[in-house]
């Protein structure tokens, strides 16, 4: 079964959170990590996703009873499967991009003439 809409924005704030930190830090031997709370509030300071607090602790206990993430040590990272579910999603939104800015350009060509109607 797959994700829930709320449940799919959260995974890919995670996983652009984690493609972040670890771009800015990919000079230094660092890795980051986050607990529950901090990527919480970090989530509910970008206004990304509009849940209480206590709703986004659920879809995270969710997401790492359906394996997309684990939590241990205090500290949340993504599985194998939450990456590429993540890159699924990433993906699907690339693509979907592509053709909102190819509408938006103008590169819209017409097998036919198109019938235009006044008003």
């Amino acid at each position: 079964m797959g994700l829930s809409g709320k449940k799919k924005e959260l995974l890919f704030v995670l996983g652009q959170f984690f493609k972040e930190t670890d771009r800015k830090f990919s000079e230094t031997p660092l890795l980051i990590s986050i607990s529950k709370a901090e990527f919480i509030d970090v989530i509910r300071s970008l206004q990304a996703v509009e849940k209480k607090e206590r709703a986004l602790y659920r879809n995270l206990e969710d997401l790492e009873n359906a394996r997309y993430i684990v939590y241990e040590d205090k500290n949340l990272r993504m599985s194998r499967k939450g990456f590429n579910e993540y890159a699924r999603i990433r993906h699907e939104l690339e693509t979907l991009n592509k053709i909102c800015s190819s509408i938006e350009a103008g590169r819209i060509r017409f097998k036919r003439k198109t019938q235009t109607k006044l008003k």
